[in-house]
This record gives structure tokens, C-alpha cells and sequence, in this order.
């Protein structure tokens, strides 16, 4: 029985002929998930910005202020209460509304920004008590411009 002869038989064998079908549409459906995977890779190592502040940075504060002031559609909110009693014994309180640990899009000069706050609960800063938290601004494009420009309106806004 030659070669050509064998492969027939097996080409007109119903449960071969789709076993290897289904082999193929598996191998095909890999690659382009791997291919996938590969391409996003590459678009956020190329095309998208990062910037991490962590909460031991000076700017932290001012960067949650700045935040507040952009998200306006924010629906996940932190409370942070401040409250100072004068000498005549009143006491005045201060309700300051933070965006939530999560994520958090803010279109800021022509670019959405995705803001992504985290609060890590293993790791807590032992000088104040309180968890590590971090905040990540990602953009699309490559110019860094968008970040210095957002530091500096966190700078110079009122706190």
C-alpha cells in the first residue's frame, strides 16, 4: 500500500477527517490568542504612559485634591474628616469627599485618563498607622506632558 494510498483512506475516514478539523480550529484559535496577547503587550509597552505616586510621596495629597476636583462623575467616594476646635470651645468640622480605592476615568485636555487608586491592607506604614496606598494615572500616547501638567495643578491648587 503506498503513501498516497494510505492518506486517501485516512482523508475519507469520517472520524479522522474531523478529529483533524477540530485539531486545526484548536491550533488556529492558540495562535491568535497568543498573537492577541503578544499585540496588547506591545501597545501598552509602546503606546501608553504610566505615572505611580505612592502615598509616602509629598504630592500624594495634593494628587487625591486634584483627582476630586476632575472626577466629577465619580460615584465611589472616601470621606476624609478634618475638624478643629477653636478656643471659645466650638468645634468646626470639614467633610472632604476622596474617589475610592478602584478605578476612575477622567477626561483631562483631550485624554482620557484611567486613574486606578489602591490600597494595599498587608503593608501598613508604621510611622502614621495607616495601609500603603498608591495612585497610577495611565494614558494613551507617549508625551509626558499630560502628568507634569497635572502635577503642577495639584501643586498649585488650595489644600
Amino acid at each position: 500500500m503506498p503513501f498516497s494510498d494510505f492518506l486517501g483512506a485516512l482523508k475519507d475516514n469520517p472520524y479522522f477527517g474531523a478529529g483533524f478539523g477540530l485539531v486545526g480550529v484548536g491550533t488556529a484559535l492558540a495562535v491568535a490568542r497568543k498573537g492577541a496577547q503578544l499585540g496588547m503587550i506591545a501597545f501598552r509597552r509602546h503606546y501608553m504612559i504610566t505615572l505611580e505616586v505612592p502615598s509616602k510621596d509629598k504630592s500624594y495629597q495634593w494628587l487625591l485634591s486634584w483627582i476630586t476636583k476632575h472626577a466629577h462623575r465619580t460615584q465611589h467616594l472616601s470621606v476624609e474628616t478634618s475638624y478643629m476646635q477653636h478656643e471659645s470651645g466650638r468645634v468646626r468640622t470639614q467633610f472632604d469627599f476622596l474617589p475610592s480605592p478602584g478605578n476612575h476615568l477622567i477626561w483631562y485636555k483631550t485624554k482620557w485618563i484611567r486613574v486606578e487608586r489602591t490600597r494595599e491592607k498587608q503593608m501598613i506604614d508604621l510611622h502614621s498607622g495607616t495601609p500603603w496606598e498608591s495612585v497610577t494615572f495611565t494614558a494613551l500616547g507617549r508625551d509626558r506632558e499630560v502628568f507634569f501638567s497635572i502635577l503642577q495643578e495639584g501643586v498649585v491648587q488650595p489644600h
